[in-house]
């Protein structure tokens, strides 16, 4: 017995479990043998039936010793397709197979003769058009929803989660923001901000055992996560891509996509689909630190190097690798050495202490700025409408090219009307004026030398880099850039600071 259900809401049809309960009912009345039962769910009428999951194995050469004769209520479980309806039951004549059609007694009849087949090839022309008009039915669908608030399907962008909600008479799908992931969101904004990379977000959500969009969509469907390539249970882990294309995404705003491209209405305005996740003044401060870490070339690639991206060989200028060793007497010794030796001959012997290299440059640092405020960066949105323009002239032009083509014979006030909107949306962009964005800095109320002292070793790191520290290498010996201040240079920062008087400085000079 070969039984078979769309998913399609569209195709009327019996249940399974109708279906079972007929074909069972008519095999004890004539008191046949059931050997077994395909049951293949959410299968299109157009699949083929060789490739369907359940009817399939019993259609392959290994199968077609175990039964006689295939049984089914209506002729569209089968096929709704034509062409893999005629190749089926003419594939069934070949191999001396009978099928039988609960609501069709001439059908087993028909097969046997060319009048019968031809027949046959008419009745499956109907479900075949039938098919058709659901494909289009459901086609039309998507395309009136596609403009509207409405969810069609798949899995929502991350940060926001599906809900039914009873509108206009009917329960639809919308979207919603999900607090947990606007949580997650928040924090990988704060940490690109702070200068974090997209590996290290990445690393971090990984290490707090966050979902990813498809996992989280698993779980609310009540199936197990799922890493590509691995067993059941496992979760998909985010990488630098994720995280990147993720923040990129203007999904986050709460528009609406298709094919990968922001939706716009005939007023030239992004489709919503739900309430944006961040501010557009927090959306324009993540681009601008999003493209700021994009365009740098310090990345960290591990986690030994206390001093990676600050550390350089001075000959060859490669980034400097940190070695350690501990000898026999259980001390340990740590080194930075030229990342490209022993590739690079001639920077044999580049190899300077650990120690002694973290403490000068720590010093040096809290020398230099540990008197200084610490400051926090404040974005300053600017009124940059260049893409928005381009992308309103584009949709335009295409408007014209579709008009040209015939799409708008049936309604021209409807391509006027859309015309018009673009064409004001345009002019409209065109006349604000071109500001660009900037960070300002504000005092926290803290030195730099309150903020060394409750950094880890990596935010040391990061705070370096920032402060445009590097270090290069030579044989047992390094220089550092920016170079330690002279006195006078020390001094002048102390008076500007008002942590010395001109009293203090004369004095200071005469002690030296």
């Amino acid at each position: 017995m070969a039984e078979r259900i769309s998913d399609d809401k569209n195709e009327k049809s019996d249940s399974i479990e109708s279906q079972d309960e007929k074909l069972r009912r008519r095999a004890e009345t004539e008191n046949v043998k059931v050997v077994g039962t395909a049951i293949d769910l959410s299968v299109s009428g157009d699949v083929d039936p060789f490739h369907r999951k359940s009817l399939g194995p019993w259609l392959a050469e290994e199968g077609l010793s175990k039964w006689d004769e295939l049984w089914v209520s209506t002729q569209d479980r089968l096929s709704r397709d034509d062409i893999h309806f005629m190749a089926f039951v003419l594939w069934a004549i070949e191999n001396s197979k009978k099928v039988i059609v609960l609501d069709d007694p001439e059908f087993t009849r028909q097969m046997e003769t060319p009048e019968g087949r031809l027949i046959l090839h008419a009745k499956g022309l109907g479900p075949a058009n039938e098919l058709r008009r659901i494909k289009v039915r459901t086609k039309d669908s998507h395309e009136r929803r596609r403009f509207t608030a409405r969810w069609t399907g798949g899995i929502p962008p991350f940060g926001y989660r599906p809900v039914s909600r009873y509108v206009e008479g009917k329960t639809a799908t919308y979207l919603e923001q999900d607090p947990d992931m606007v949580k997650v969101l928040c924090f990988m904004r704060e940490q690109i901000i702070d200068g974090q990379s997209f590996f290290a977000v990445a690393k971090a959500l990984n290490e707090k055992g966050e979902h990813t969009a498809r996992d989280r969509a698993r779980i609310r469907r009540g199936k197990p996560v799922h890493r590509r390539g691995a067993e059941e249970g496992v979760p998909e882990q985010w990488s630098e891509t994720t995280v990147k294309s993720l923040l990129r995404d203007p999904a986050l705003l709460g528009h609406k996509k298709h094919g990968g491209e922001v939706l716009y209405d005939s007023q030239g305005q992004p489709v919503m689909v739900a309430e944006p996740v961040f501010t557009a003044d927090e959306w324009e401060s993540l681009q601008a630190a999003v493209e700021a870490r994009v365009q740098t070339k310090v990345r960290r690639v591990n986690g030994t190097s206390p001093l990676y991206g600050v550390v350089y060989c001075g000959e060859c200028g490669s980034k400097a690798a940190h070695k350690g060793s501990i000898r026999s007497n259980g001390v340990e010794y740590r080194y930075y050495v030229c990342g490209s030796w022993p590739k690079e001959s001639r920077c044999q012997g580049v190899s300077v202490r650990a120690g002694e290299v973290e403490e000068f440059i720590e010093l040096e640092f809290l020398q230099r700025y540990g008197l200084e405020p610490v400051t926090e960066r404040t974005w300053v949105p600017g009124t940059d409408n260049t893409r928005e323009l381009e992308e309103v002239r584009k949709r335009i032009a295409r408007l014209r090219d579709n008009y040209e083509a015939g799409a708008y014979d049936d309604d021209p006030a409807e391509y006027r009307e859309r015309l018009h909107a673009l064409q004001a949306r345009r002019d409209e962009l065109a006349a604000e004026p071109v500001t660009e964005g900037r960070w300002d800095e504000k005092a926290t109320g803290e030195t730099f030398e309150d903020l060394w002292s409750r950094l880890d070793l990596e935010g040391q790191r990061l705070q370096l880099i920032k402060s445009g520290y590097k270090v290069l290498l030579g044989r047992k010996t390094f220089t550092i850039t920016p170079e330690p201040e002279t006195w006078p240079e020390r001094k002048a920062r102390l008076i500007r600071l008002g942590h010395l008087t001109d009293t203090d400085t004369v004095s200071s000079e005469l002690g030296e």
